[in-house]
């Protein structure tokens, strides 16, 4: 088994949107097994989101979207599911990508005159992903 180099071009086919831009959507759900899962990011090809169960990659999933976001339920395959993080409950956190069976539309709010103008030399770069918390 080879590994993948740390340096192969990007191959998504869409830009990802994190979850902090999306406020539309307020929790999200995997079926089957009805599984809370907090959104990472989201684009019109797929989204990550992380969980506490394990999807088998290939396995066919309905995700739910709780929130005004529209659509409502999109139904896609997991692509890949990989360990994130342990819990202090001993609980394994795993990152799910999902690509959508259809493109689906989504809008990211424009930028606020203090995130453009803010500067980015000066700023470090965040530590941890930003994620939307569930509210389930």
């Amino acid at each position: 088994m080879t590994s993948r180099p740390h340096s192969m071009p990007e191959q998504r086919s869409a830009n990802r949107i994190p979850a902090a831009r999306v406020p539309s959507i307020e929790g999200v759900r995997l079926s089957p097994g009805d599984s809370p899962c907090t959104l990472v990011n989201i684009s019109t090809s797929g989204a990550l989101v992380e969980c506490t169960s394990k999807p088998r990659p290939g396995s066919s999933v309905t995700v739910t979207f709780a929130g005004t976001f529209t659509p409502t339920t999109v139904r896609g395959r997991v692509a890949r599911t990989i360990v994130a993080s342990l819990g202090k409950d001993g609980v394994l956190h795993y990152m799910v990508g999902i690509a959508f069976d259809e493109p689906i539309d989504v809008e990211e709010p424009p930028e606020s005159p203090t995130d453009a103008a803010a500067p980015t030399a000066d700023v470090p770069a965040p530590k941890a992903i930003s994620r939307l918390q569930n509210r389930w």
